[in-house]
């Protein structure tokens, strides 16, 4: 069973890349007002979990594959959160995964951002100007309550020596312990929740923009800095 020593509680400089697999426009150019409608439409799908018909004809998604791919965004923050917070999802319970996915859900729904100017770069190219307001929830777990949950949580552990106990016993107490340091973390945030708060305004361009197969989509890396802006850790 790890200790408290072992958890990873900062991870300055790592990156973990969003795809998002929405595409736009097959066989056809993309407008200004494309390409601000794409990106509005990727964000409230991804964020709030809303989208329009004119979006989902944007796409040639249907209103279930859009729910599927708001569910796997949610799926690409919880693994961002577990990395971030420690969480071994290999010994979580589906309860406690639920748990941090509804969590991720109602605080991403209060992310704040804006879809500004469209400038064509070429004839198929485009940037999207997106203002921001970065959501501080987790810095301020980070910041305020980490350190003392962290003794806390050691410190009901403390006393269990693993090497007291068989194979399956050892097993056992490992999930248990590592559920409760997910659920502890969850509660955490949650307690924070009401008082989450906006940084100033950030400005960043992203590109819309036809692959190899004329297929238009914001690119990984974009999503991945936008993200990072909106809910950072």
């Amino acid at each position: 069973m790890r200790g408290s020593a072992a958890r990873r509680w900062t991870a300055a400089g790592a990156a973990l890349a969003l795809t998002l697999s929405l595409t736009a426009c097959q066989g056809e150019r993309m407008t200004a007002f494309d390409a601000a409608a794409y990106v509005q439409g990727v964000l409230d799908e991804t964020y709030k979990g809303t989208w329009n018909n004119a979006f989902l004809d944007l796409v040639d998604l249907t209103d279930g594959e859009a729910q599927d791919a708001y569910e796997a965004s949610l799926d690409e923050e919880y693994r961002r959160f577990a990395y971030q917070f420690d969480l071994n999802d290999a010994l979580l319970d589906d309860e406690t995964r639920q748990s941090a996915l509804d969590l991720l859900a109602d605080v991403s729904a209060k992310a704040q951002y804006t879809v500004g100017a469209t400038a064509a770069l070429d004839d198929t190219r485009y940037a999207v100007e997106v203002s921001v307001r970065p959501m501080d929830l987790f810095l301020q777990v980070r910041e305020d309550d980490l350190a003392d949950f962290r003794a806390q949580f050691s410190a009901e552990y403390a006393n269990i020596d693993p090497e007291d106990y068989d194979a399956e016993t050892r097993a056992e107490l490992e999930r248990e312990h590592e559920n409760a340091w997910a659920s502890g973390i969850v509660a955490l945030c949650r307690s924070r929740l009401g008082l989450l708060g906006y940084g100033d305004v950030e400005r960043i361009l992203v590109l819309v923009a036809p692959d190899d197969e004329g297929l238009y989509t914001m690119g990984d890396n974009d999503f991945s800095n936008l993200s990072a802006l909106i809910l950072p850790y």
